[in-house]
C-alpha cells in the first residue's frame, strides 16, 4: 500500500467512482481507526459510535461521486462529526444522555452568543468570527482548543496529547473560552 496519503486517497476514490464495494473496505482499513476515535468521544457509547462509522461509509458511498474530496480523511471526519451530532440529537430527544458533548457544550455556553433569532446571517458571521478567533491563537492554543471543542477529547486526553497536567489543560481551556468571549464581544457578536 502506498505511503503517501494522496496516493491512498486516489486509489480509494477510483474504487468509489467504479462503484466497487472494495471502496468501503479500503476506506475502513485506512481511516476506520480515526473515525472510531472521534465518535465515542461525542457519543459515549461504542455501539452508537459503530453505527455512526457505518453511516459515514454509506454517506461516502452515496456522495462519491459526484464529490471528489482531497484529502479524504477531513471529509470523512466531517461526515462523522455530523452523523454523531445527529445521533446525539436523537439521544437527547429521547432523554438518553451520554458522552462528552453535554459537558463540552456547557463549557462553551458562557463563551458563545445566545441565539438572537437572526438565523443564517448570524451563523455565517459567527463562523467567520470563530475562524478569525482560531487564527488569533498560537499554534499550541489552537491545537488545545480544537482537540477539546472540535474533536471532543476529554480534558485528560488533551493534557496527555500535549504533555501537560490535566489541571493545566483546564486552566488553558478556561482562558481560551474567556478569550473567545472577548473576541466575540469585540466583533459585536456577543449578546449574552
Amino acid at each position: 500500500m502506498p505511503n503517501d496519503c494522496s496516493q491512498i486517497d486516489e486509489k480509494i476514490l477510483a474504487l468509489f467512482r467504479d462503484r466497487s464495494e472494495d471502496a468501503i473496505r479500503e476506506t475502513a482499513c485506512c481511516y476506520g481507526a480515526a473515525l472510531r476515535a472521534l465518535a465515542p468521544n461525542l457519543l459515549g457509547s461504542p455501539e452508537d459510535a459503530e453505527e455512526v462509522e457505518n453511516d459515514v461509509y454509506l454517506t461516502a458511498w452515496k456522495q462519491i461521486p459526484p464529490d471528489e474530496p482531497r484529502p479524504l480523511l477531513p471529509y470523512l471526519r466531517t461526515i462523522c462529526r455530523r452523523r454523531a451530532l445527529d445521533r446525539l440529537d436523537e439521544k437527547t430527544a429521547q432523554k438518553r444522555g451520554g458522552g462528552q458533548s453535554d459537558l463540552i457544550l456547557e463549557e462553551l455556553e458562557e463563551s458563545l452568543p445566545a441565539d438572537d433569532g437572526r438565523g443564517w446571517a448570524a451563523r455565517i458571521s459567527l463562523e467567520e468570527a470563530l475562524s478569525g478567533f482560531l487564527d488569533s491563537l498560537t499554534a499550541n492554543e489552537r491545537k488545545i482548543f480544537l482537540q477539546r471543542y472540535w474533536y471532543f477529547l476529554s480534558v485528560k486526553e488533551v493534557a496527555g496529547k500535549n504533555g501537560i497536567k490535566p489541571g493545566h489543560a483546564k486552566v488553558t481551556l478556561y482562558r481560551l473560552r474567556q478569550k473567545l468571549k472577548s473576541y466575540l464581544e469585540k466583533e459585536d457578536l456577543w449578546n449574552g
